[in-house]
C-alpha cells in the first residue's frame, strides 16, 4: 500500500464514521458538501477503472444515506487507486468534507 492509499483510507473512515453519528437534522445541512466529495470519488474511479460506465454519476440519496454512499464510493475508489497521481485531490476533497461537517 502506498502512503496516498493509506491517507485516503484513513480520511474516508473518519468521514464515514462522523456521518454515521450525526443526527438526521445535522445530516440535512451537509448534503452539498457530501455530494461534492462523492463526485470527486466517482470521477477518479471512472478515470482509473474502464469497467465504470462513462455515465456513472453520484446517486441521489436522502441524508440518511450519505455515510453509506461515501463508504461504497470510497471503497470502489480504493479498489482501483493503486498509484493514482490525483489521489491528493481525493484526499483534499475528503479533508474538506470532514472539516465542513457539523
Amino acid at each position: 500500500m502506498t502512503q496516498s492509499y493509506e491517507d485516503v483510507e484513513r480520511e474516508l473512515r473518519r468521514v464515514v464514521d462522523r456521518l454515521m453519528t450525526l443526527s438526521l437534522d445535522r445530516l440535512e445541512t451537509c448534503g452539498t458538501d457530501c455530494r461534492r466529495a462523492a463526485e470527486v470519488l466517482v470521477a477518479r474511479t471512472r478515470a482509473l477503472d474502464p469497467e465504470v460506465p462513462l455515465g456513472a454519476t453520484v446517486p441521489d440519496l436522502g441524508p440518511q444515506g450519505l455515510g453509506a454512499m461515501l463508504a461504497v464510493l470510497g471503497r470502489d475508489y480504493l479498489a482501483v487507486v493503486d498509484s493514482d497521481p490525483a489521489a491528493r485531490d481525493v484526499l483534499a476533497a475528503l479533508v474538506a468534507l470532514r472539516r465542513a461537517l457539523p
